[in-house]
């Protein structure tokens, strides 16, 4: 059954079950804004959600004080009035986090993630350890594949069992501004942004792929002022399918959207392969034994532990030359990839296992320049 237990209804299941009339980030509904209750102001956020009985949407304020213990169950609300809005205000609530504990290695938190059916297992295996470090760690990398290789159902299950995740198609600079909240961005699929879209995604993806702490956004609808943008706990991640794909369907593709400086901060990783699992049917949450249920359990509070502890020291390193990288790609794709593997060498049980799958993440970025070139060969160093 293990491959079948990421089904996205039966996860959806599992997150009400464990979650149920639990606030988590992904209600949150505004930026940080201010609102008078009982005549003095308070700072906080709008949450919505639906009724579970009325089926209707309520909107509540949550006070910022109460921001860090999200997800949180309300103990205390009370309904108020504020510019004609009908809103709750939380008065008391207590945190329903499921702690931080290595309940798993990361060898087998790995080896547990998303480990459905797939033709190409190594190049699986590798974008579901991308997925895990960008949730863990700040990294900024391209995942590149044919439509049927699974990208969005790797986010799908982290959204479903950690959240904390967005998968935002045509990210805009207003989609990517509210997105910030979330560990973990996936920008996907570019093709439908027009070109003042693109110009503003291209200053923003400049200033986050070169690690930069906040973007600065000075725009008319910030009235000419500086708007900043904390960058420092977000990684981004980029989907997109292969050239030939939008080349079928008259499109452009992501490197005639985007100058050279984006490909130096994304470097981009060309995956093989597509999903195997039958996920036609859902299985059923009562079939699900507890053994598994527990499994799930210790995947989400294993990874919680590893973002509040994130590794200091890799196991096993290769040489910088190893990659490849030349010129400003060393300033910043090469650090990527000094995380990705960091994590990578503390699931391997050996350095030839480790430089095996090394190897493998190498011929993924050489294929790809491959691709992009039009040439059988690409003289990029040594290879």
């Amino acid at each position: 059954m293990e491959g079948s237990i990421w089904h996205t209804d039966l996860l959806s299941e599992f997150n009400e079950e464990l979650y149920h009339d639990v606030f988590t980030t992904d209600n949150i509904a505004s930026n940080e804004i201010s609102k008078r209750y009982q005549e003095q102001e308070f700072f906080g956020y709008l949450l919505e959600r639906e009724n579970h009985k009325t089926k209707v949407k309520e909107r509540y304020f949550m006070p910022t004080d109460f921001l860090g213990s999200l997800p949180i169950r309300v103990t205390s609300k009370e309904k108020f009035s504020f510019k004609g809005e009908v809103l709750y205000f939380i008065r008391k609530c207590e945190s329903c986090k499921i702690p931080s504990i290595k309940a798993m290695s990361f060898k087998e938190l790995w080896d547990f993630f998303a480990n459905y059916k797939h033709s190409e297992p190594d190049h699986h295996k590798l974008s579901r350890l991308v997925t895990l470090v960008g949730y863990i760690e700040r990294i900024n990398l391209r995942i590149v594949s044919e439509a049927s290789f699974g990208k969005d159902g790797m986010v799908d299950i982290l959204q479903l069992t950690n959240g904390g995740v967005v998968n935002l198609y045509n990210a805009t600079l207003a989609k990517l501004k509210f997105a910030l909240k979330n560990h973990l961005i996936i920008i996907n699929e570019l093709g439908g942004l027009k070109s003042a879209e693109i110009g503003s995604l291209q200053v923003y993806l400049t200033q986050a792929g070169a690690y930069k702490a906040s973007y600065q956004n000075n725009s008319r609808s910030t009235h000419g002022t500086k708007e900043t943008m904390n960058l420092m706990a977000t990684s981004h991640l980029i989907f997109h399918n292969t050239p030939e794909y939008y080349v079928s369907k008259g499109q452009r593709y992501f490197e005639e959207m985007f100058t050279p400086a984006i490909m130096d901060r994304f470097p981009a990783l060309l995956m093989k392969g597509y999903v195997q699992e039958d996920f036609t049917v859902s299985p059923r949450i009562e079939d699900v034994p507890i053994e598994i249920k527990n499994k799930i359990k210790h995947f989400i509070s294993t990874l919680n532990y590893y973002k509040a502890n994130p590794l200091k020291k890799a196991k096993y390193e290769v040489d910088r030359s190893f990659w490849g990288f030349k010129g400003k790609e060393l300033q910043r794709a090469l650090r990527g990839f000094k995380t990705l593997t960091k994590y990578l060498a503390e699931a391997c049980e050996s350095e030839e296992e480790f430089i095996r799958y090394c190897t493998i993440l190498k011929d993924c970025r050489f294929d790809y320049l491959k691709l992009i070139s039009g040439l059988e060969t690409l003289n990029l160093g040594e290879y």
